[in-house]
């Protein structure tokens, strides 16, 4: 089940509509925004130290800075680059409020999340554009409900291990005690939100904030959602304390898939990752959480598209960008990667399958290519009958992802781990 939030909005302006456009492709900004805007993290690196101490050079930086999820040095650099770029006029200027939004979103600071987008809409619409406007007027209701809400927290009474299990989704599921109410949740790293519905809401005794407008699915729905703080979940040895989560009517939950059906009730989106930092899945049997003193070993990195986590991996020969999503039960490929292999695609099955999101399921033109390798630094693996979708859609998977990685990518190994402290992810092989 998949939510998404501003990143189909900054990649909207990504750099066909900015200044690198019309830019010397010599000047150091303009080289390292090609490479950012195209994924290709080594040679961002690489140009990072000659960027110009300016407004631009500092604009990067704190791009930089938000997809390494490092949201105090993005915040830093994007407030110190905006004053100029606004004098100037620049197109920049959106993006870069559009970025400090996220970086305020991470730390639950909804108040100035508020801020800043209303800033976005009131000065830079026309940069923007109606389409991309609209998801920003969604988010701004979204954290202006939120504002004055305490910041999401996390403690520890030590380590645990928790039993995991399947769904009929074929999704992963843990138990939760929420405002003392025992419950089921969906672990779904791929979600912008954590998500309840509104009957689990009304359980919990939770105080939904009025309309947060439409949150867009993955699936291309619009779903029209509320918003509330859940003052304390414990999850093993962890206790989440102020969960903002999405309040959803419960229909739209209840998602229907070919000889299968499964109601959610209430799902673990990305911010609750991010809060326990690393997370063992031991296959699909239990999860092991708890501090983590020290950097994860092995692997490959985490970048964050937006609220999404994506790794890089190496595919028809070529370094792309993969969503990493702990909710998919299988890999699925995006209309990036399809334009990349049509041409060799004659003899593939083509059919029409259906993609469970937030809202329901809706069913998409795909193709499948009976075998798929993908190499994640050290690990490689070959899928079988992974799907291509040949229609680009917005919400996390699409474009300029290259589709996301699921369960399957890892079903032959002992598990999986993901660390939002070090920012690494590794395939465990025992």
């Amino acid at each position: 089940m998949k939510t998404r939030s501003l990143q189909h909005v900054l990649v909207m302006l990504a750099c066909a509509g900015m200044p690198c456009a019309m830019a010397s492709q010599t000047d150091p900004v303009t080289r390292t925004e090609t490479a950012f805007d195209a994924w290709r993290m080594d040679e961002v690196s690489t140009l990072l130290p000659t960027l110009p101490d300016t407004a631009e050079g500092d604009y990067m930086r704190g791009l930089v800075a938000n997809r390494m999820n490092d949201v105090e040095a993005s915040k830093r650099f994007l407030r110190r680059a905006l004053p100029a770029l606004e004098r100037q006029h620049s197109p920049r200027a959106a993006n870069a409020l559009l970025t400090l939004s996220d970086d305020y979103q991470k730390t639950s600071s909804y108040a100035d999340q508020a801020a800043v987008l209303r800033e976005a809409a009131k000065h830079h619409a026309k940069d923007i554009g109606p389409d991309a406007m609209r998801g920003v007027e969604d988010v701004i209701a979204l954290s202006s409900a939120l504002s004055g809400s305490p910041p999401q927290a996390v403690s520890f009474s030590g380590a645990s291990r928790l039993p995991i299990r399947r769904n009929p989704l074929g999704t992963l599921d843990v138990d939760a005690v929420a405002n003392g109410i025992g419950g089921s949740w969906m672990l779904d790293s791929g979600a912008n939100y954590s998500v309840v519905s509104e009957s689990f809401a009304k359980r919990l005794g939770l105080s939904v904030k009025g309309a947060a407008g439409g949150i867009g699915s993955s699936t291309g729905a619009s779903v029209q959602s509320k918003v509330a703080i859940v003052k304390e979940i414990h999850l093993g040895s962890a206790t989440l304390h102020n969960v903002a989560v999405l309040v959803v009517a419960d229909d739209q939950l209840h998602i229907k898939l070919p000889n299968k059906e499964h109601q959610i009730t209430a799902a673990f989106g990305f911010p609750v990752f991010q809060a326990l930092g690393r997370i063992r899945f031991h296959g699909d049997t239990a999860i092991s959480i708890g501090p983590a003193p020290i950097p994860l070993d092995g692997g490959v990195p985490i970048y964050m598209d937006g609220l999404t986590p994506v790794v890089l991996g190496f595919t028809v020969g070529e370094r792309v960008p993969l969503v990493l999503d702990t909710g998919a039960s299988s890999t699925s490929l995006s209309s990036a990667y399809w334009m990349k292999v049509k041409d060799r695609a004659n003899n593939w099955p083509r059919s029409q399958q259906p993609s469970a999101g937030l809202g329901g399921a809706q069913r998409f033109d795909v193709v499948t290519q009976p075998e798929w390798k993908l190499i994640l630094g050290t690990d490689e693996t070959t899928l079988k009958n992974v799907r291509i979708e040949t229609v680009s859609r917005s919400g996390p998977g699409g474009p300029p992802m290259f589709g996301t990685v699921g369960q399957d990518a890892w079903a032959n190994a002992a598990g999986f781990t993901v660390d939002f402290q070090s920012m690494r992810f590794r395939i465990d092989r025992n």
